[in-house]
C-alpha cells in the first residue's frame, strides 16, 4: 500500500449542519491565531474602557498564564452573562454602525474566542456604583459557570491559562516557539504603548521556581507622542527622529480632480460624432463626471493629517530593518505596506545604505477606512488611498528636500540627464559596447566565456561598437526573463540531484580549464571548479570562524528593546562567534542589562551598535538555525576571503583534486551556487545537467 492509500479521501454524502460548539471552535482558530492577538485583543478591551493604567502579567512568557489588569469601568452587573458570549458587543447596533466606530473591538467576538482557546477563564471586575467587585468564572462556551464577591478597585482583570490547549498541533507549536510568539508580542504592544498617550502601560514577565519578576515594557502615562517613544526606544533613538505634521487634504483636492477631468475628456474623445443625440449624450456624460468630480472633491475637503516622527537623514541615523516602522490610523495600529513603500522610496532617494524608523498617525474621518477586512483587524481599505500614498511623498519629499542641498549636480550631469531621458522616449538608438550584466542557464554551454569577467573583456575589445534599438520596457523584461530561466533552472537541479549523490559521481575529466565533467548513472554534469571550491572555503569560513574582537576603554550602556535584550540573551554563543561580548547585569530592570564589552574587529569592516540589532532581527526571524547565522557584511566579507583562496579557472587539475572539489559539494549546507549569489538575481551556479545519455542513445 502505498503512502498516497493512505491518506482518507473525502466522500459524498448528505450535507448536514455542524454543531453550534463545532463552529465556535473553528472560528476561534481563526480569530485569536497566536499570542500577540489573544493578548491584543484584552489590551484593546481595556483602552476601549476608558483605562489609564494597563498592566499585562505574563507566567514563562505566556505558556502557563496570561493577565491584563486595567483601571477601567469595568463590567457592569447586567452583562456579566453576555460578557464572554459570541456576538455580544456596546460597540455598534448595526452593520453600517461599522462606517463610524471609533473604539478598538466591535464584533463582540474576543474573549469569546478565547475561551474556547483555553483551559481556564475568569474576570475580576467592578464599576464605580458597585460597593464590590465580582469574580466570574467561565466554560469553553462562554457561559457563566460561577460568581462570587471580591474586592478590588474599579476595573477589569481578566486571567487565562494554558493558551491553545484545546487545539494540539497548535499547543505544541506555541510551545516550541513560544520565545518567537514573545517577541511577536512585545512589538505589537510597543506600538500600544507608543501611540497611547495618558496610558500608562506595562508588560511583566514572571520566570522560574521562585517566580522573578521582570519589567519588559513600560511607559509613564506621558502627554506626548515623543515622551512615548524616548520611554519606550530609549532617548537616543528618540533624537534621530524629525516631528512631522503634514497636511494632506489641499494636495488630495488637487490630485483628486486631474485624473477626473483626464477621464472626462478621454470619453468625449472617444464618442466625437455628428449625430445631435450622440451629442446630446456626450453633454449629459459630461455633466455626470462633473457632479461626480464636485462630489470626489466635497469629500475629500474633510481634513485629512499625518502626525508623529520620521527619522532624520543622515549616515548611520536609519535602521538596518524596518522593524521600527509604526502606522496608525486615528490611533489604531495597522499595517499600511503602501505607505512603508512610499516612505521608503523617498527615503532612499537620500539615504541608500538604512531604512526610516518612523511613528506616523494618520488622520483620517470616520468612514474612510474600513477596520473589518481581517480577524486581526491590522489591514483596511482606505478611501482616495491613490491620492493620500501620492499626497503623503509630496509632503516628505518637501520635508527631506534640505539634505539634498548638501549635494551639488554640476550642470553637464543635468545635462546628461536630459539627453538619457530623451534617448529613452525617442527610443533612438543607443551606440555602446556590448557588455552582459547577466546571463541565462540556457545559454552557458553557446556562450560559454560570459561566467568569466576577464574573458568577456577580451571578448568586447575585439568585437566592433554595434548599433542597438533600445525599446523603453527592454531592460525590465529582459532582466525578469534572465530571472525566471534562473530561478527553473535551479529548482530543476535541486529535484534531480540531492548531497549525497555527490560522493557517487564519476569524474570524467576537465573541460577548457575551468569545468570538471561528472558523470551520475546516465546524467552528465558541467560542474564550475572556481565557483564549487569559493563555495566550499566559504561555508568552512562561515561554521569555523571567530571573529577577532577589539574591547571597548570601558561597558558601553545599550538602549535595546525587551525582545532584542532577550534575543541576545538566548545568544549571547552566537554574538560572541561574531564577535561581539557582553556584560550582564542580571539585576539591572529590563532593557538595561546588557552593556557591550567588545565589538568584532577586522581590517576593512567597521562594526557598530547598529549590526548588534541587525543580528538580533536575523536571529528573531530565523530561530531555528542560530549557530549558522552572521551579519550581511561578515558573509560578504567571508565571500570575498573564499573567492580569492579558491582554485582559479585557468588552473590544470589532476583527477584526485577534482575529486576532491566534487566530494566536497556533499557536506555544504547549500552547495547549488557560489556564495555571492544568496540575492539569487545574478547568481553563479556550481553545476548544471548537461545532457541524458540514455536521450541521447534512443536519439542516435
Amino acid at each position: 500500500m502505498s503512502a498516497l492509500e493512505t491518506i482518507p479521501k473525502a466522500t459524498g454524502g448528505t450535507l448536514h449542519v455542524l454543531d453550534k460548539r463545532d463552529v465556535q471552535r473553528i472560528c476561534s482558530g481563526q480569530s485569536v491565531v497566536d499570542l500577540a492577538t489573544a493578548v491584543k485583543e484584552m489590551v484593546e478591551n481595556a483602552l476601549d474602557a476608558g483605562a489609564t493604567l494597563v498592566e499585562v502579567k505574563l507566567r514563562e512568557f505566556g505558556k502557563e498564564s496570561i493577565e491584563v489588569s486595567d483601571n477601567g469601568s469595568g463590567i457592569a452587573p447586567a452583562n456579566y452573562e453576555t460578557v464572554a458570549l459570541k456576538h455580544y458587543t456596546s460597540k455598534i447596533s448595526r452593520f453600517e454602525d461599522i462606517e463610524t466606530v471609533a473604539s478598538f473591538g466591535f464584533r463582540g467576538e474576543a474573549l469569546s474566542s478565547i475561551c474556547q482557546l483555553v483551559s481556564s477563564f475568569s474576570v475580576c471586575t467592578r464599576t464605580k456604583d458597585a460597593p464590590i467587585g465580582a469574580f466570574l468564572e467561565f466554560d469553553s462556551t462562554g457561559k457563566l459557570t460561577k460568581q462570587t464577591q471580591k474586592a478590588r478597585p474599579v476595573g477589569t482583570t481578566i486571567m487565562i491559562e494554558e493558551l491553545f490547549k484545546p487545539l494540539a498541533v497548535r499547543h505544541k507549536d506555541f510551545h516550541r516557539n513560544i520565545k518567537k510568539h514573545y517577541a511577536k508580542l512585545l512589538k505589537i504592544l510597543q506600538a500600544y504603548a507608543v501611540s497611547s498617550t495618558n496610558v500608562k502601560i506595562s508588560v511583566v514577565n514572571v520566570t522560574g521556581k521562585h517566580a522573578t519578576r521582570q519589567v519588559v515594557l513600560a511607559t509613564q502615562a506621558h502627554q506626548s507622542l515623543g515622551d512615548n517613544i524616548a520611554s519606550v526606544f530609549g532617548t537616543k533613538f528618540a533624537r534621530t527622529l524629525l516631528s512631522v505634521n503634514i497636511d494632506l487634504s489641499e494636495v488630495c483636492q488637487e490630485l483628486s480632480r486631474k485624473p477626473a477631468k483626464t477621464m472626462a475628456k478621454s470619453r468625449r474623445g472617444r464618442s466625437g460624432s455628428d449625430d445631435e443625440n450622440e451629442d446630446g449624450k456626450e453633454e449629459r456624460e459630461s455633466d455626470d463626471d462633473d457632479e461626480d468630480d464636485e462630489m470626489c472633491a466635497s469629500q475629500l475637503e474633510k481634513t485629512r493629517q499625518v502626525v508623529g516622527y520620521v527619522s532624520k537623514v543622515g549616515a548611520g541615523v536609519g535602521r538596518s530593518d524596518n522593524d521600527r516602522q509604526f502606522f496608525f490610523i486615528n490611533g489604531r495600529p495597522f499595517d499600511l505596506p503602501k505607505m512603508a513603500k512610499a516612505l521608503n522610496e523617498v527615503w532612499r532617494q537620500y539615504e541608500m545604505k538604512q531604512k526610516p524608523a518612523c511613528v506616523l498617525n494618520f488622520l483620517l474621518p470616520l468612514g474612510d477606512y474600513d477596520v473589518n477586512v481581517t480577524p486581526d483587524k491590522r489591514e483596511t481599505f482606505i478611501k482616495h488611498e491613490a491620492e493620500i500614498i501620492q499626497a503623503f511623498k509630496t509632503q516628505l519629499n518637501k520635508l527631506y528636500e534640505p539634505s539634498r542641498g548638501t549635494f551639488l549636480v554640476q550642470p553637464v550631469l543635468s545635462s546628461f540627464t536630459r539627453d538619457c531621458a530623451d534617448v529613452h522616449s525617442d527610443k533612438s538608438s543607443i551606440k555602446k559596447d556590448l557588455e552582459p550584466t547577466k546571463w541565462s542557464f540556457s545559454e552557458m554551454l553557446a556562450q560559454r566565456k560570459q561566467f568569466f569577467k576577464e574573458e568577456v573583456e577580451d571578448e568586447i575589445q575585439r568585437r566592433q561598437k554595434t548599433r542597438l534599438k533600445v525599446p523603453q520596457a527592454c531592460s525590465a523584461s529582459s532582466e525578469n526573463s534572465v530571472e525566471e530561466d534562473n530561478d527553473v533552472a535551479a529548482a530543476a537541479l535541486q529535484r534531480v540531484l540531492k548531497k549525497d549523490d555527490f560522493k557517487r559521481m564519476q569524474v570524467l575529466g576537465q573541460f577548457n580549464l575551468g569545468f570538471i565533467i561528472g558523470k551520475l548513472d546516465d546524467d552528465l554534469f558541467i560542474i564550475d571548479q572556481h565557483a564549487s571550491d569559493e563555495k566550499f572555503n566559504y561555508e568552512t569560513l562561515q561554521q569555523t570562524t571567530v571573529l577577532h574582537q577589539q574591547p571597548l576603554v570601558r561597558p558601553l550602556p545599550l538602549e535595546l528593546t525587551a525582545g532584542e535584550e532577550m534575543v541576545i540573551l538566548d545568544h549571547l554563543d552566537v554574538f560572541a562567534k561574531n564577535g561581539f561580548t557582553f556584560l550582564v547585569q542580571k539585576d539591572a530592570p529590563a532593557t538595561k542589562k546588557l552593556k557591550l564589552l567588545s565589538l568584532p574587529f577586522t581590517k576593512h569592516t567597521q562594526f557598530g551598535v547598529e549590526d548588534i540589532r541587525e543580528l538580533a532581527s536575523l536571529l528573531m526571524d530565523t530561530p531555528t538555525n542560530a549557530a549558522s547565522i552572521r551579519l550581511p557584511k561578515v558573509m560578504a566579507m567571508f565571500a570575498s576571503r573564499a573567492c580569492r583562496s579558491s582554485i582559479m579557472i585557468g588552473t590544470a587539475l589532476h583527477k584526485d583534486e577534482m575529486q576532491k572539489i566534487v566530494r566536497n559539494l556533499s557536506g555544504l549546507e547549500q552547495p547549488w551556487n557560489c556564495p555571492h549569489g544568496y540575492d539569487f538575481s545574478a547568481f553563479r551556479p556550481t553545476l548544471r545537467h548537461l545532457m541524458d545519455l540514455r536521450q541521447l542513445e534512443e536519439n542516435n
